[in-house]
C-alpha cells in the first residue's frame, strides 16, 4: 500500500503546479538492468518530470515506466524525489547532478529475483535552453535498488524536453494609466527604451493586461515576474535597479537592515536564471577620489559576495567601483550625497533569454 501511496502524491504534485518557476519535462529512453558485466541498454523507458526551478538545490519529481525484455518481470513503474544542482555558466547549455531516492512498483516479477523496493539514484546531464522558456536536455542516472536481492542496480539514459508551467490568471479588465512623477534616483538608459518603475509600489503604466505592472503588456513580456523597483526593456526584462543596501561608516559591511533587501535580489536572480548581473559601486564626493573609488569597489564586492553565499553563482557576477564618477543628484546637499552614495545593478542576457 505504501508505494501506491507514494506514487499517487508524486502525481498529485505534478498536477497542481501552478508556480511560474517550475518547469514539466517529457524524455524518452533506455534503461540497462544488467550491469555486473557491462551495461545493456535494451529496455525502452519513458517519463515526465515536474522541477521546481526557485531553490539553488531544485527539487525534481519524476514519474517513469520501463517496458522489460529478457528479464524475470514485464514493466515497473517508478516515481522519486531528487534535488539537483546546475553549474551556472554565460552559455545555453548548463551542466547539472541531481540525486534522489524513490520506489520501484515491479509489474509480472517473481519473489526474490524480480521484486518491488525502494532505491536511491545519483547522475547528471546537460539542460540547453530553446526560445519562450522551453529546455532540451540529456540525462544519464546510475540507480541502486535497496534490500533487492539479484535485482542489485540499474543505469538510465533519457533525452527530452521542458515546458515552462504556472500562468497566473490575469485580470483583463482594462485601465487607464496614471501619471508618474520620475523619481531622482531613478537612472534612465537611452537603448534599449525603457519604461519607468516606481521604487516602492506597482503604479498601472497601461491599459493593456500587465500582470507585473512594468508597463510591458503579457502577450510580450517575457519576464512577467519583474520587482517593482527595477526599469525594463520591450521585453519587460529587467535591465537596470538601484539596491538599497546601506553600508556601516566609512566601511564595506552591509548593514543588517539592508540583508533582507540582498535576500530579496538574491531570489530574483536564483528565479532569473538566464541574466548575468554587473554591480557598480557608488559615493558621494566627500573625501579623496583615490578613496572614494577604492571604498565603492569594495561595496561593490562585498554585495557580490552576500549574492554568492546566497546561491548565485560568481560566473554570473561582476564588480566594479566607480567611485564619486557618476553622480545622480547634486553633492552639494545632504540629500544629494545620499542619493549618490549608492549601489546600482546592470543585467543583461547572454543566454538568449529574450
Amino acid at each position: 500500500m505504501q508505494k501506491y501511496i507514494v506514487i499517487y502524491l508524486i502525481i498529485i504534485s505534478m498536477l497542481s503546479a501552478t508556480s511560474v518557476e517550475s518547469q514539466l519535462g517529457m524524455n524518452g529512453g533506455m534503461t540497462s538492468t544488467k550491469n555486473s558485466e557491462g551495461s545493456h541498454f535494451n529496455n525502452p523507458t519513458i517519463g515526465v518530470t515536474l522541477q521546481y526551478n526557485n531553490y539553488v538545490v531544485m527539487p525534481r519529481i519524476d514519474l517513469e515506466y520501463v517496458r522489460l525484455k529478457d528479464e524475470n518481470a514485464n514493466s515497473f513503474l517508478k516515481g522519486s524525489i531528487n534535488g539537483l544542482y546546475e553549474f551556472e555558466n554565460s552559455n545555453r547549455v548548463v551542466p547539472y547532478l541531481l540525486a534522489g531516492v524513490g520506489y520501484e512498483d515491479v509489474q509480472g516479477g517473481q519473489k526474490n529475483v524480480f521484486e518491488s523496493h525502494p532505491f536511491v539514484q545519483a547522475g547528471g546531464g546537460l539542460s540547453i535552453d530553446l526560445p519562450n522558456k522551453y529546455k532540451a536536455n540529456v540525462e544519464g542516472r546510475f540507480l541502486q535498488i535497496l534490500g533487492g536481492n539479484k535485482e542489485g542496480n540499474e543505469a538510465i539514459l533519457t533525452a527530452g524536453v521542458s515546458i515552462p508551467l504556472g500562468s497566473k490568471a490575469i485580470n483583463k479588465r482594462l485601465v487607464r494609466p496614471h501619471p508618474v512623477r520620475p523619481h531622482p534616483s531613478v537612472v534612465h538608459v537611452a537603448s534599449p527604451r525603457i519604461v519607468y518603475m516606481h521604487d516602492n509600489t506597482c503604479s498601472i503604466k497601461t491599459d493593456l493586461p500587465d500582470l507585473d505592472r512594468d508597463g510591458v503588456e503579457n502577450r510580450i513580456d517575457q519576464c512577467p515576474s519583474t520587482p517593482c523597483n527595477f526599469t525594463v526593456d520591450d521585453y519587460g526584462c529587467p535591465i537596470r535597479t538601484t539596491l538599497k543596501i546601506n553600508f556601516e561608516s566609512n566601511s564595506a559591511a552591509i548593514t543588517q537592515d539592508s540583508l533582507p533587501k540582498v535576500e530579496k535580489f538574491a531570489n530574483f536572480l536564483l528565479k532569473s536564471k538566464g541574466s548575468y548581473v554587473k554591480i557598480f559601486g557608488h559615493t558621494d564626493s566627500l573625501g579623496s577620489v583615490k578613496k572614494n573609488l577604492d571604498l565603492s569597489n569594495r561595496r561593490a564586492y562585498a554585495v557580490k559576495r552576500a549574492l554568492i553565499v546566497r546561491g548565485i553563482s560568481s560566473s554570473r557576477l561582476y564588480a566594479e567601483g566607480r567611485g564619486e564618477s557618476m553622480p545622480i543628484a547634486s553633492n552639494a546637499t545632504a540629500e544629494g550625497r545620499a542619493i549618490n552614495r549608492r549601489i546600482e545593478a546592470e543585467i543583461s542576457y547572454p543566454r538568449g533569454r529574450r
